[in-house]
């Protein structure tokens, strides 16, 4: 037969099956006998390659693709797209697709395009999808681009797993910062979903009052957009404890101690993704994180009463004993108010001659509950360090032992290293706030190695090294110190670089540490405040 090679070319798949059907002599790249040698090889790669191929031919583009391809098609456009033209078969994205052909065409050099954004219509809906592709020139015999080789991977669960998990982790870092404050959970929570309208396309957010009465307490929707007919679901849920699911909607039940319905929490998904398991999965987790704050707060009204001295006392007994390091200074201030036990703590481990860990950590909340979970991270961190890991496997340690310790979720931490000999920092974060060097008046931010809180995601843990100069100093903190309500904490942490700078004087780091307190929070805070102060002499 004429077409011998393109039957031995496509095999036994099922596009190959299809290739062969087509009247090609009917299409404008003419019947495969007459196609060039450049064509033929670009034919034969893509059917001899699970990776997903499209090669296009001639100025039509007319379409030839492989099994993998073909899901890239969805149901809408196979098997019409074998033989047919780029643009006819994908319109929709033609204008974005179209100036990386031309490019191809007029340079002969291929392009390439990591993550594109594509809205596609391929499944009965605008659909966002993402793909990382690469346009590739085919010449033909006489030297001249006459196709392009498209070689792609559809990377959309990649890059929305990435963005769900980045809002996750922004949305426990931001409600830890408002624990014990209600109107607080509601502002943060509506803050940072409004940023997620592509993955949370609505939120409402309601506080249970008592039987059959909810209050809303924050929503992302305009004031007179808030749906009045979800009401009676939302009540529904509410008096049952049980989660309820209408097309793209959740809605969930926020559970607290004692299994008391505290409020209930509305979801909407995008309309330009299927709502599937891995959705479903991301929108539990949302749910998770907010009733832990909402719960957390709860508890912590609750608790406020007469147990100040019976917290003060835990407090001081989980914290490290303030003996006399030379150029180190560690403190800690108990929040304002009736309770101060809280999740904040500091630690410093003696690893080996020459060597100390500094840690300073944060946990969700304030009460027992959270000392007593606060506790047991500084316990877990100390013995994780005391067995000779680095701070990047200290941490993943501690991240693997939180997500077995209930509390401990979205708490963060700062685990650092310093190396007097070698005149280092080796540091790791998960959700922490940055650390603080001075270097001869000129503040930098240790930004580097950050990561998730603990226990929210997969996230993996890195580390960083920083070079220590004679007379440096590193101040480790809690939000506590910096974060005030009504601005971003971006604010308070520049305030803390004008406040360090006129206390690096001080030949005291004590001296250092005192000021700071005296500072930046004169009256008291609002949240705990662990703080460490290192001023760097080298070797020791």
């Amino acid at each position: 037969m004429s077409d011998t090679w393109l039957t031995r070319a496509t095999g036994d798949t099922p596009t190959g099956a299809l290739a062969r059907s087509i009247d090609w002599a009917a299409t404008p790249i003419g019947h495969p006998d007459t196609w060039p040698t450049s064509l033929r090889v670009a034919v034969e790669i893509c059917f001899s390659t699970r990776f997903p191929v499209l090669v296009t031919w001639g100025t039509d583009l007319i379409k030839i693709y492989n099994d993998a391809y073909r899901e890239i098609l969805g149901r809408d456009k196979h098997p019409q797209a074998m033989g047919a033209r780029v643009r006819d078969i994908w319109p929709e994205i033609w204008p974005t697709l179209e100036p990386s052909f031309q490019h191809v065409f007029d340079t002969g050099r291929p392009t390439w395009h990591e993550n594109q954004l594509l809205l596609m219509e391929r499944n009965g809906y605008v659909e966002e999808a993402y793909f990382t592709y690469s346009y590739s020139p085919l010449w033909d015999d006489d030297g001249a681009v006459r196709g392009v080789l498209d070689i792609a991977t559809e990377t959309t669960e990649y890059v929305l797993e990435r963005r769900r998990m980045r809002l996750l982790a922004d949305l426990s870092e931001t409600l830890q910062h408002h624990a014990g404050d209600l109107a607080g959970i509601g502002r943060a929570t509506a803050d940072v979903l409004r940023v997620g309208r592509a993955d949370v396309a609505a939120m409402d957010l309601y506080l249970t009052t008592g039987p059959g009465q909810t209050y809303l307490l924050a929503s992302t929707r305009p004031a007179d957009d808030v749906a009045a007919a979800s009401m009676a679901l939302v009540r529904d849920v509410a008096a049952s404890g049980r989660p309820a699911e209408v097309d793209h909607t959740v809605v969930v039940p926020l559970i607290t101690v004692g299994e008391q319905t505290a409020g209930v929490l509305v979801l909407e998904a995008s309309a330009r993704r299927v709502f599937d398991a891995g959705y479903r999965a991301f929108f539990d987790l949302l749910a998770s994180t907010v009733g832990t704050a909402l719960s957390t707060t709860l508890r912590y009204v609750r608790e406020v009463g007469d147990l100040r001295a019976v917290s003060d006392a835990l407090q001081q007994s989980i914290l490290p004993r303030g003996e006399a390091v030379a150029g180190l200074a560690t403190r800690y201030q108990p929040a304002t108010g009736n309770l101060a036990v809280g999740g904040d703590w500091y630690d410093v481990v003696e690893v080996s001659a020459g060597c100390r860990a500094l840690v300073v950590g944060d946990c969700v909340g304030h009460g027992l509950g959270a000392a007593v979970v606060m506790g047991q991270l500084r316990t877990a961190s100390r013995t994780l360090l005391l067995e000779g890991n680095s701070p990047e496997a200290a941490v993943t340690g501690l991240d693997h032992f939180a997500r077995r310790l209930p509390g401990a979720e979205c708490a963060t931490v700062f685990c650092g290293l310093i190396d007097q000999q070698a005149g280092t920092l080796t540091f790791s974060r998960a959700g922490h706030v940055p650390p603080l060097l001075l270097r001869d008046g000129q503040a930098r931010w240790l930004r580097e190695a950050g990561s998730t809180p603990l226990a929210v995601t997969g996230d993996e843990r890195r580390e960083a090294v920083v070079e220590l100069q004679d007379g440096d100093l590193v101040v480790l903190y809690t939000d506590g110190l910096v974060e005030r309500r009504r601005e971003m904490l971006s604010e308070g942490i520049e305030r803390l670089a004008e406040a360090v700078r006129p206390l690096a004087g001080e030949e005291s780091v004590d001296a250092i540490a005192d000021g700071l307190l005296r500072a930046l929070v004169p009256s008291g805070s609002e949240d705990d405040v662990a703080l460490v102060v290192y001023r760097h002499e080298g070797s020791a």
